[in-house]
């Protein structure tokens, strides 16, 4: 042996070499993000890998990939956008636009074509057995491009990521003499460089080969943990003989889950003092009233509104209104029952927390003292999952208030929200757009009762949305939009009621109303929606009576399944169906409805506009929409259909102009099983904004 080189002995030890070296290669990191592929689905470059996304985990791609299939086209761009939707259940759209432009005219001359796939990852028997995915891309659809089925195995050993397997694709728009774009045996591999996050990708999809170069950058914070892939590569072989010029694809993976600061990275930088004592020997006790006003001005200086604090027998009751943590009410929740807890004196026993809207009471959230202080310290919540309970009311009759009148709340609030319509993928346009800006007054009156106002202001509208265009219906209006009188009130415990009387849609005199009827024993919710208004003679083709009828079952705190009936704005009748899946605050939705033998799928998006902290209680306080919903519909088609028409308003879900579950129900999450389940973000939200303010003020 000499410096700087090692000798191996011909035979056993250049064996040994090779077989250390290979055991590196397997066990070496694998923390890539997955990849896309241009079909639209979790893959290499061109085909399905057996990955799934992962639940919650959103990739959203745009690329010049040629579909070789169908030809070649001077302008050739993929969009796709996926989602993890259920655990190995992954579902991708997919925008294809394939033309070739003629100069003064608004109409297509290729394919234009919207589809959507999904993948469902098999389970296995064996975490060392390959695993196994079944696919289906272009479902349904009356023009189909890209429609196969594919059953694809594949695995990742290392810095190695195979995948091989059978597609069984249709024609192009189901035409015999037509080629099929994705069809027969494929199978592929990538691998990658270590410590670059660069992976050189080849591959064969039954037709085509493909080569390529992808490059997968580390989860980025400043983009809540998302990570960017892009990826480069050329197609060649086949009888359209593939790609002249390589293809690109930059693809965005990030997830839906809430990306802040965790608990247990605050909890060390900013410790709370041990139970037992609470205070230094030669202090002398604050009062149980001493208490409850340091606990009130607690409450006031996070930013709660029409604070009170108050006791009845061993518990302490505190009263609040939220706005400013606009996300989620478990964030309000959790500033009530840990600075409570942390303020309550020995002999407190329950901490009752009566969450406010307009100043009537919403729901009524307790927990053990000694149990969630104790939760505070160590993060375990077995105990506090039992202990947490939750309330339609409270008994206020014997509660000694601290003080008589509540501390102050905004008496204005206004709200920005963007409003978008748009068209995908028409005959005369591959988007085409409308944007206004809507802005909303909500001034407080009697309790449970609101002025509310919105004015809309145009900001800009795409070629075909102005008027007389072929779009120009669903361009934006200017003006006020709505003002009404809503009013709330609980019939008992169960059953939530709100109305609203005023002008709606422009000057259009009515009344809209929704009820939530909580089954009793079950997070179960029966739901009717009815809108009355009174349109003008002139306005032909709208329903003065629409109204909805539902029952939701909830499966899980995160899942939904709501279904019933309804009456649509056209006049037509039928069902309706919407699965919602809950990822932290963010809402995904498959829609569907029929109207007047009609059937419509849609993807809908619902997320909060504004800062999980807003603006402070003033005068006037500003802030973002707390659920903004946007989506995709289409009309399901049938094989006997040679076009899929836009029907703007046909067989649509009812969409009340206020939105009273969004507003005072915490958008319909207000069970005792979901806010158990926010546990963790509820101590996590004292360690954000409360910490400073709890009794001890024993901060750096």
């Amino acid at each position: 042996m000499s410096a700087g080189r090692v000798w191996l002995r011909p035979g056993r030890d250049a064996v040994h070499a090779r077989l250390v070296m290979c055991a590196w290669l397997v066990a070496a990191p694998t923390a890539w993000a997955q990849g896309v592929s241009t079909q639209g689905n979790t893959g290499g470059l061109a085909i399905p890998w057996a990955d799934v996304l992962a639940s919650g985990q959103v990739a959203a791609s745009v690329g010049n990939n040629q579909e070789p299939a169908l030809g070649h086209y001077s302008k050739h761009q993929n969009y796709s956008l996926g989602v993890g939707l259920l655990p190995n259940l992954e579902l991708y759209g997919r925008f294809a636009e394939y033309q070739n432009p003629q100069p003064g005219s608004i109409l297509v001359s290729g394919p234009r074509d919207l589809s959507a796939n999904i993948k469902w990852q098999l389970p296995t028997l064996s975490p060392r057995l390959p695993k196994l995915a079944l696919g289906v891309n272009d479902i349904g659809g009356g023009a189909p491009y890209f429609k196969s089925q594919y059953l694809v195995a594949g695995d990742r050993y290392g810095l190695f990521t195979w995948a091989a397997g059978y597609a069984h694709g249709s024609p192009v728009l189901n035409a015999v003499d037509r080629p099929k774009a994705f069809n027969g045996g494929f199978a592929g591999v990538e691998v990658a460089v270590p410590g670059t996050g660069l992976a050189a990708l080849a591959e064969y999809d039954g037709q085509y080969s493909h080569a390529g170069l992808r490059y997968r950058s580390q989860p980025m914070a400043v983009l809540a943990n998302a990570q960017l892939l892009t990826t480069v590569q050329r197609t060649g072989g086949g009888t359209s003989g593939g790609s002249r010029t390589p293809s690109i694809q930059m693809s965005l993976l990030f997830p839906l889950q809430d990306n802040a600061r965790r608990a247990e990275q605050l909890v060390p930088a900013h410790p709370l003092p041990a139970l037992s004592p609470r205070l230094a020997p030669a202090a002398m006790p604050p009062t149980a009233q001493d208490r409850q006003e340091s606990l009130l001005r607690a409450l006031v200086a996070v930013g709660l509104e029409r604070v009170r604090v108050g006791q009845q027998g061993a518990d302490w009751v505190v009263e609040y209104e939220n706005h400013r943590y606009a996300h989620n009410e478990a964030d309000a929740l959790g500033l009530v029952l840990g600075l409570a807890a942390e303020y309550a004196p020995t002999g407190v026993r329950r901490v009752y927390a009566l969450g406010l809207k307009d100043g009537q009471s919403q729901q009524v959230v307790s927990v053990d003292v000694a149990v969630f202080r104790q939760f505070l310290r160590d993060g375990d919540a077995s105990q506090a999952r039992s202990s947490l309970a939750l309330d339609r009311s409270y008994p206020l009759q014997a509660v000694q208030w601290l003080r008589a009148k509540a501390s102050f709340h905004s008496p204005i609030r206004l709200v920005l929200k963007p409003n978008l319509n748009y068209t995908l993928g028409t005959e005369v346009g591959a988007f085409d757009y409308s944007l206004a800006a809507e802005v909303q007054a909500i001034l407080p009156m009697w309790s449970g009762a609101e002025l509310f106002a919105s004015e809309v202001q145009r900001l800009s509208t795409s070629a075909n949305m102005q008027p007389g265009q072929v779009f120009s219906g669903s361009r934006q209006t200017n003006g006020v939009k709505q003002v009404s009188v809503q009013q709330s009130a609980w019939l008992g415990d169960q059953w939530f009621v709100n109305a609203g009387v005023g002008r709606f849609g422009y000057g259009i005199w009515g009344v809209q109303g929704e009820s939530s009827l909580f089954v009793p024993g079950r997070d179960d919710v029966l739901r009717l929606r009815v809108s009355k208004l009174q349109y003008p003679d002139t306005q032909l083709g709208n329903q003065s009576l629409t109204a909805a009828a539902s029952y939701r079952w909830v499966m899980s705190p995160q899942t939904w399944l709501e279904a019933g009936a309804q009456q649509y704005s056209d006049g037509s009748r039928g069902p309706s169906a919407v699965f919602t899946r809950w990822f932290g605050d963010v809402a995904v939705r498959l829609t569907y409805t029929r109207g007047d033998g009609r059937h419509y799928a849609g993807l809908e998006f619902a997320l909060p506009l504004t800062p999980r902290q807003g603006m402070a209680p003033t005068a006037v306080q500003f802030s973002g929409t707390s659920l903004f919903s946007q989506g995709v519909r289409t009309r399901v088609a049938t094989g006997n259909m040679s076009a899929n028409p836009l029907s703007v308003s046909s067989a649509r879900n009812l969409q009340l102009d206020y939105n009273a579950e969004a507003e005072r129900l915490n958008a319909g999450r207000n069970s005792q099983a979901y806010f158990v389940s926010q546990l963790a973000r509820m101590r996590e939200s004292f360690f954000l904004y409360g910490r400073e303010f709890s009794p001890d003020a024993a901060l750096p």
